[in-house]
Formats: structure tokens, C-alpha cells, sequence
């Protein structure tokens, strides 16, 4: 007697391709191709076998799922070559989470809207991403305090005059970002026998570079 399509091994709910397909929704040649391109895409390993038939670990297959591992980076559409939202991170230099943000805030952001959609992928236009961004950087560059870059790179500052480098009236803003512990900003130069926090001038240049740019992989935002 044949083993069903979907069933339990060892405590774990296995599917074949048949019930992999209906439990997600997509084709076979889709599912074919998941599996083809396993050693790109991080498709789950074969979870049990019966001579030729294999199956595979419900749990994990609905994780690689949901992650949309199994669909392209990038495809072509109507004579146009399209990116997802894994691309546009890696071309844009900043987290996937971050332009997921975005795209669900678009009614107030002006986010491009996608141009089609491959399984559970979105792909949009990189010529309409490109100008879009470009106008949202310059915004955001506009409204950033004017940075004080005259003086000794390497010379030690307290949070007044880190301030004033960055523009800012007072210390009081640089104090917020240290209360909360926040890694928006960076950690002292030094710490002087008093305690007090002292910045070179290139720190603070080197923050004021990175604010400008929100969301990039590996900057954390400051919380809101």
C-alpha cells in the first residue's frame, strides 16, 4: 500500500510534492523548480524517502514559503528586467525590513507600485525605484541639521561641542540618544575620569555621513 501524500514520521508532518502544492497553492513545475534550485534558494532538505518518492518537513517548507526564498531576485516581464524586494535592498544598501516599512506606509511616501508578482514576490520597475529614491534621499538630506566640518579630526570633544558640530542648539538631543541606550549613536572616543563621554570630530562626521541615509543595513534607526 502506497503512503499518502501527507503524513507523520517520526512526530513531524511530511508532504510530498502533490501536498506540497496543495497546501501552498502553486503548480507543480513551480514546486519542480524550488527543488532545482535548492542549492541557491536554501529549499529545505528531503525529510523522508520510500524507495524513489521523497517528502519533505511541513514546518520547514512553510517557513521557506513564507521567507519567498523560492522565487527570483530579479525576472524579466514584458521585454523589462524587474527586481524584488531582496534586489532593491542589496542595490539600495539597506535592510529588506526597512523598504517593507516603506512600501507599506506608500499612500505617504509615493512608493513605486509593483508591476507584477511571481508567487508570493512582488517586482517592481528598477528605472521608477531609482528615481524615487533619489528624490527621498535628497528630501531627507535637506532636513538634516548643517555639519560643522572645520577643526582636528582626532580632537577630543565633550557633548557641547559634539553638539554644535552636528548642529544641534544643545547637548540635549545627544543625551537622548545615550539615556536610551540607543546604537544610533555611535560609542565614545574616550571617557574622561569624571566620566564624561568625549567624540573625535571624524565620529561625529562619520554619524553625521550615516544619518543621512536611515535604514541602512547595519545602522540601526533610532527608535520612535
Amino acid at each position: 500500500m502506497s503512503t499518502p501524500d501527507r503524513h507523520v514520521v517520526h512526530g513531524r508532518t511530511v508532504l510530498n510534492r502533490a501536498a506540497i502544492c496543495a497546501t501552498f497553492g502553486v503548480a507543480v513545475s513551480t514546486a519542480e523548480r524550488w527543488w532545482r534550485d535548492r542549492a541557491t534558494n536554501g529549499h529545505p532538505p528531503v525529510a523522508y524517502r520510500e524507495g524513489r518518492r521523497q517528502w519533505w518537513d511541513e514546518q520547514a517548507m512553510r517557513a521557506f514559503v513564507d521567507t519567498g526564498r523560492g522565487e527570483p531576485d530579479q525576472l524579466v516581464h514584458e521585454g523589462r528586467t524587474l527586481l524584488g524586494r531582496a534586489a532593491l535592498a542589496r542595490r539600495y544598501r539597506v535592510s529588506e525590513q526597512y523598504l517593507t516599512d516603506l512600501y507599506h506606509r506608500r499612500v505617504d511616501n509615493g512608493h513605486p507600485a509593483p508591476v507584477t508578482r511571481h508567487g508570493r514576490r512582488l517586482y517592481w520597475d528598477p528605472d521608477l525605484t531609482d528615481s524615487w529614491w533619489e528624490q527621498r534621499q535628497a528630501a531627507q538630506r535637506a532636513t538634516l541639521t548643517p555639519v560643522d566640518r572645520n577643526g582636528d579630526p582626532d580632537e577630543l570633544l565633550d557633548l557641547t561641542a559634539a553638539a554644535a558640530v552636528l548642529g544641534y542648539e544643545d547637548a540635549g538631543t545627544l543625551r537622548a540618544y545615550i539615556s536610551r541606550d540607543d546604537p544610533y549613536f555611535p560609542n565614545p572616543d574616550a571617557v574622561d575620569e569624571d566620566g564624561r563621554r568625549r567624540y573625535t570630530r571624524r565620529t561625529l562626521w562619520q554619524f553625521a555621513d550615516r544619518r543621512s541615509r536611515p535604514g541602512r543595513a547595519g545602522h540601526p534607526r533610532p527608535a520612535r
